[in-house]
């Protein structure tokens, strides 16, 4: 594959596979989120042409045609994980506002066939259900004749200091890859050392108490619930203790927790903000993912 790369973005968020796949020269043609503080927060952003086309920008997933989506070559998706998170019910398939959605995604790769398919979800999945749901999605994939390898990855591993363990899955297009590599394992990025630690992020000593003697040197996974739980609830993720004071985790500093740079723009409330963030996925992971995904095309494609 000699041309750039495209991709679609569904159940975008605030856009963290649009930065990772765009650093690495690849073109957005296509996204879909229905939260309106994410769309905002998107829209300020990136000024993607496609943007400006209220059908290449949709709300629901359900709600368009999918013979419209121009061509593309890679599909993101990190679906709404709250069905299978730990965090959240666990009803998977079985909430039928989210937990359904991986049904989309299914049916678009179903009409569109595109080379790739890069998901992401809770590291939860693979266990939901006895492991029935996982299952599910494998055989869905592979039954449309796509690869299926996965791995669980925490952003830690990727030079962000919080531990954010996700389930990322890539599948290939068998028809567009040759014969004698469709049984070829995917090379998942390798980790990285972790050179910046909260104390780097928070501007202080992070302890793990209020002594100040043992540093913090990964942060909390960034989550949708339980903030302001209090620094001793086993829910929180939000408070630190930086020089043996409690402090608040902003949403400035949230961005640098997930990849983004400081002057990625959050046009809605802190609150919004942390939210929003913590529905987002790690750009570092991601980036390394799909570096490993251009590699994989370049070599062993039609």
């Amino acid at each position: 594959m000699g041309k750039k790369l495209t991709f679609v973005d569904l159940f975008a968020g605030i856009g963290g596979f649009h930065l990772a796949l765009k650093s690495l020269d690849m073109q957005c043609v296509f996204a879909c989120e229905i939260d309106e503080y994410a769309r905002k927060t998107y829209l300020a952003n990136f000024k993607d042409k496609f943007l400006r086309k209220e059908n290449l920008f949709p709300k629901d997933v359900w709600e368009f045609n999918i013979k419209k989506i121009p061509k593309f070559d890679i599909l993101c998706a990190g679906f709404p994980c709250q069905p299978f998170s730990q965090a959240g019910r666990k009803r998977g398939f079985q909430d039928k506002t989210s937990g359904n959605l991986f049904f989309a995604i299914e049916n678009i790769i179903k009409q569109k066939k595109p080379a790739v398919a890069l998901l992401e979800n809770v590291s939860f999945l693979k266990n939901h259900d006895k492991g029935r749901t996982f299952k599910k999605i494998l055989r869905s994939l592979k039954k449309l004749n796509y690869t299926f390898d996965y791995k669980i990855l925490r952003a830690s591993e990727f030079g962000l200091p919080q531990h954010r363990p996700r389930i990322y899955m890539v599948c290939f297009n068998k028809n567009k890859i040759k014969k004698k590599f469709h049984k070829l394992s995917f090379d998942f990025p390798k980790k990285q050392k972790l050179k910046t630690k909260m104390s780097d992020i928070l501007g202080g000593f992070c302890s793990i108490d209020l002594m100040g003697k043992k540093e913090r040197k990964i942060g909390f996974t960034l989550r949708v619930g339980g903030r302001r739980s209090g620094i001793k609830d086993r829910r929180n993720w939000d408070r630190y203790i930086v020089d043996k004071k409690i402090v608040e985790l902003k949403p400035e500093k949230g961005l640098l927790l997930m990849g983004l740079n400081k002057n990625f723009k959050l046009p809605v409330s802190d609150n919004q903000a942390l939210k929003l963030l913590g529905n987002s996925v790690p750009v570092n992971v991601v980036k390394e993912i799909a570096k490993s995904i251009k590699i994989h095309l370049k070599k062993y494609s039609n």
